[in-house]
């Protein structure tokens, strides 16, 4: 048995127990290269002043992200309507993670989280995996514009990440699409 670590996320900031850091992020789905021991943690990193537009792109994105959250719910419970365990599990954890993004979104802007606006979905599981893909190929090319644009490495490599996350969302549906 390894000793036992608390490591923190670059992306979400929060914290994992373990003996090495996860290979993803249960909370945010970032990679484990984004995870650093707790104790190297320096929250003054994420004190700076951001730009209008890395405002603006902050804002938008958490609309994308809010808007997903609705989206997956709406599926996650059209899927355990229809008894489909996987689409269920596979909804569900989206939901989760597009969660999570609104949140640290949400930590960048000091902001609370407004409330969440339903979205309509379709009872059947391919329609919602096809709505997924765009949604998140939406955001994928999103993330990368405002990765460019944004002057502050911090939200440079936040985006980055976004994109990544996003890509593995991307490549799940179309597994499910046999794209």
């Amino acid at each position: 048995m390894g000793k036992i670590r608390v490591f923190r996320c670059k992306i979400c900031r929060d914290p994992y127990i373990g003996e090495e850091p996860p290979s993803r992020c249960p909370f945010c789905g970032a990679l484990g290269c984004y995870f650093i021991p707790a104790e190297e943690w320096n929250p003054s990193e994420y004190i700076f002043e951001m730009s209008d537009i890395s405002k603006a792109n902050l804002n938008a994105a958490l609309e994308l992200e809010l808007s997903n959250t609705a989206f997956y719910l709406c599926a996650m419970n059209a899927a355990k309507t229809n008894g489909d365990e996987y689409g269920y599990a596979k909804f569900k954890a989206l939901k989760k993670v597009e969660n999570e993004h609104a949140n640290a979104i949400l930590k960048f802007l000091k902001i609370n989280q407004p409330q969440l606006k339903p979205v309509p979905c379709s009872k059947n599981f391919e329609k919602n995996t096809q709505e997924g893909w765009d949604r998140e190929d939406r955001a994928i090319k999103a993330y990368a514009k405002f990765a460019k644009e944004a002057p502050e490495i911090q939200l440079r490599q936040f985006f980055e990440s976004l994109v990544e996350i996003e890509t593995d969302h991307l490549e799940l549906h179309a597994e499910n699409l046999k794209k």
